[in-house]
């Protein structure tokens, strides 16, 4: 993220406590006959690590779409980290582990719709949509030297003056 959007942010005249909408989406093509079309989208796609490193961005905060809780605190209230040895500098990876092989207790973090080609082959969309405020934004931007690094292959917008305000990251 670039010091412009945060400039175009401050020049919609919105405040810090806006809502801000982050979205990821990618795809994995592959066999919905053996019923594990979900899982190897999850495992194939880059959605796990960008959500992994998205939710270890202290400034950002995020949540997820239907929580108070930021999705760290989800993850850990649903004691999925549990395993995590402190210390081992390797928070983010364990993270994208733990989304990669229970996904499915991963409250909210994660949503698929899966387009069948025929009877065997199909396209499983893999989403993540969590949300931030401007402030925070602003925050990791500061902290970033005008930078968020976490939120490369996102798409973040927000309501503002009747309108949606929406750029990919």
């Amino acid at each position: 993220m670039s010091v412009t959007i945060i400039d175009t942010i401050n020049n919609l005249n919105v405040t810090d406590d806006t809502v801000v909408t982050l979205k990821y989406e990618d795809s994995h093509e592959g066999w919905h006959s053996t019923g594990e079309l979900e899982d190897d989208a999850v495992m194939e796609t880059n959605t796990a690590n960008a959500v992994a490193e998205l939710i270890t961005d202290r400034d950002l905060q995020v949540r997820t779409t239907f929580g108070d809780e930021t999705a760290l605190e989800s993850l850990r209230s649903s004691d999925l980290l549990e395993e995590y040895e402190r210390g081992s500098f390797e928070f983010e990876t364990f993270i994208a582990d733990v989304i990669k092989q229970k996904t499915y207790e991963c409250d909210n973090l994660i949503e698929f719709e899966t387009i069948q080609y025929d009877h065997k082959r199909g396209r499983c969309e893999v989403t993540s949509e969590l949300t931030t405020t401007v402030g925070n934004l602003k925050k990791a931007a500061e902290a970033g030297d005008g930078d968020i690094y976490s939120l490369t292959g996102w798409t973040a917008s927000f309501e503002h003056s009747g309108g949606t305000f929406s750029t990919d990251m």
